[in-house]
């Protein structure tokens, strides 16, 4: 069956149960994508168990920045920092703090939304807890928390570059966790929204720039 945009007239004035519908609804469908990215599969190179890890990480961050979006009251030019601010209410303190967060969306998110996966190594070049550090990553399919950690882990890549890459940390990203605590936060998020109006008058701005009049 195709997805497609569908008119939902009923609700509209009522703004709060409309937004936590909305909410929950793009939550269902974020769900039911990470069920089939983590739903494991046969590699082919070695026999081994894989998993769809970077269309579910893609998943992730997007709904991450939607959400950041509706919260923020634009949808345009979302950043590390709306991200944040999102994340500082409604997911698990310290393990989303704005470090955290920065790493995921510069070592990550954008490797992966350009190229598809966050090949290489990473050179923190920002002030912070890992500035100067060069970073590489493991992605896994388990709930173990925090869903990203950063741990020392000095080695060189040899198979993939031309020349031995050497790093001095790795990224450690769980991809259940990650998912787990986005759906919990999109919950609470869509239940604040329903009660909240200036929550719904944010939102409300969010669908006039997705469904303009």
């Amino acid at each position: 069956m195709k997805s497609s945009a569908t008119h939902r007239g009923a609700g509209v004035n009522a703004p709060g149960r409309f937004a936590e519908r909305f909410i929950r609804s793009r939550l269902q469908s974020f769900e039911k994508d990470i069920r089939i990215c983590l739903t494991p599969s046969r590699d082919r190179r070695d026999g081994g168990v894989t998993h769809a890890y970077f269309p579910a990480l893609a998943a992730c961050f997007g709904t991450l920045e939607y959400l950041s979006g509706l919260y923020r009251g634009n949808l345009r030019g979302i950043g590390a920092q709306h991200i944040a601010d999102w994340a500082l209410r409604y997911l698990p303190q310290p393990d989303y703090n704005a470090d955290a967060i920065r790493i995921l969306f510069d070592a990550f998110r954008h490797p992966v939304a350009h190229r598809g996966i966050a090949s290489g190594v990473w050179i923190d070049r920002r002030p912070g807890p890992t500035f100067g550090q060069r970073l590489t990553w493991k992605v896994l399919a388990d709930a173990r928390r925090p869903a990203c950690r950063v741990v020392v882990d000095p080695g060189s890549l040899t198979r993939d570059p031309p020349w031995d890459c050497g790093y001095t940390h790795r990224v450690h990203i769980h991809l259940k966790r990650l998912a787990l605590d986005i759906r919990q936060g999109a919950t609470q998020y869509a239940r604040t929204t329903g009660v909240q109006a200036d929550l719904q008058g944010k939102f409300m701005r969010c669908m006039e720039q997705l469904y303009p009049r």
